[in-house]
């Protein structure tokens, strides 16, 4: 069975697909808009057991995520799935006056100008 090891800082764990990528999407958004949070994650201890591991994700966070066979079961947690890509969601989708001109708009509206 697949899942993934997610690498983190100086470090790694083993946790399911959808997790994972749940948490590369949600770091994403969050360093797209300058934001951090924590997260914990349902993962597969080195003796196989089932723990937990607290992440604080944002701007700075580099993670990285690869697929890695594993005979152990894989975590999962919907709910957790289904409020990190909210979280994403919600971060990505702009609100009312969340515009902020860019250079470009302001060339375009005095190119009369020239």
């Amino acid at each position: 069975m697949a899942m993934r090891r997610v690498y983190y800082s100086s470090g790694s764990m083993l946790t399911g697909d959808s997790i994972a990528n749940a948490v590369l999407e949600y770091a994403e958004a969050l360093a797209k808009n300058g934001r951090a949070d924590i997260v914990e994650i349902p993962v597969v201890l080195a003796s196989g057991a089932s723990g937990t591991a607290t992440l604080l994700i944002g701007p700075s966070s580099q993670l990285a995520s690869v697929t890695e066979e594993s005979e152990l079961r894989q975590p999962f947690d919907d709910s957790l799935v289904d409020d990190l890509r909210q979280r994403a969601t919600r971060l990505n989708t702009p609100r009312a006056g969340d515009y902020q001109p860019q250079y470009a708009d302001f060339l375009s509206v005095h190119e009369d100008y020239e």
